[in-house]
């Protein structure tokens, strides 16, 4: 089954263009997953007492707009595949009117906190989301390839405020840390993120961001340089954004 639910844009998740921000998108989907989880008796306590929990790998996130303060959007996910260790889920934000804001594809896995490894999903939790039909989008490929000429940045620490309640960095923490290396009014039309580790409070991050044709890539490592997160910030080409002004 589907979940769903309607907010209005705060003020508090707006940027100075008055629009909800990137890191503000993520949290709703972010958001949207948790209260499914809650819907169905398997919400963030529960997984405190079993030790377990899902944990997201990657994210795909194509963006057509930024609502503006005070727009009701409603945010919808569900999960398409549950089986054996892993689960994937779309997302699709709206307006009011209906029109699509932003949609989604991402992947998870079943994660034994104590063992720290992935494990098989429990069947109540498969039956719990059930199955839907998957999101009609164009599939990113499995890897995120780092420019070249990488631009090494000033390392900094874990500090508690980037973790939740699994005792680690939070995905949209990631985000917001990538992020904040983009030029100012860079607009992301689609974000993708591969997760490859965690980091914990104390660790030391080691940023390296590069630029492509389409945008710019950042990878978020560790002191050994391997990487904890790569993302991957792409803008609307030329011809898109022709087509997005000609629509209005």
């Amino acid at each position: 089954m589907s979940y769903e639910f309607t907010s209005r844009v705060r003020y508090s998740e707006i940027g100075p263009d008055g629009r909800l921000t990137l890191s503000g998108l993520v949290n709703y989907l972010q958001d949207c997953a948790v209260f499914h989880s809650e819907s169905i008796g398997y919400g963030p306590e529960v997984w405190a007492r079993r030790q377990a929990s899902w944990i997201i790998t990657s994210w795909q996130i194509v963006i057509n707009e930024f609502p503006k303060l005070a727009e009701e959007v409603t945010t919808k996910t569900w999960s398409y595949f549950l089986a054996g260790m892993e689960g994937r889920r779309n997302f699709t934000i709206r307006g009011s009117d209906g029109r699509l804001i932003a949609y989604v594809d991402s992947k998870w896995f079943f994660f034994d906190m104590q063992k720290q490894r992935p494990v098989h999903i429990p069947q109540a939790e498969i039956d719990g989301y059930g199955i839907e039909e998957k999101l009609e989008m164009e599939s990113a490929p499995r890897r995120i390839l780092l420019p070249e000429d990488c631009a090494v940045r000033r390392t900094f620490k874990v500090r508690p405020t980037h973790l939740d309640t699994n005792r680690h960095v939070n995905n949209e923490q990631y985000i917001s840390m990538a992020a904040g290396y983009l030029p100012l009014g860079f607009v992301t039309h689609e974000l993708r993120v591969i997760y490859h580790r965690q980091a914990k409070l104390g660790d030391i991050i080691c940023p390296k961001v590069g630029r492509t044709g389409k945008g710019y890539v950042v990878s978020l490592d560790n002191e050994e340089g391997i990487p904890y997160a790569i993302a991957e910030f792409i803008q609307k080409t030329q011809e898109e954004e022709a087509d997005a002004a000609a629509s209005v």
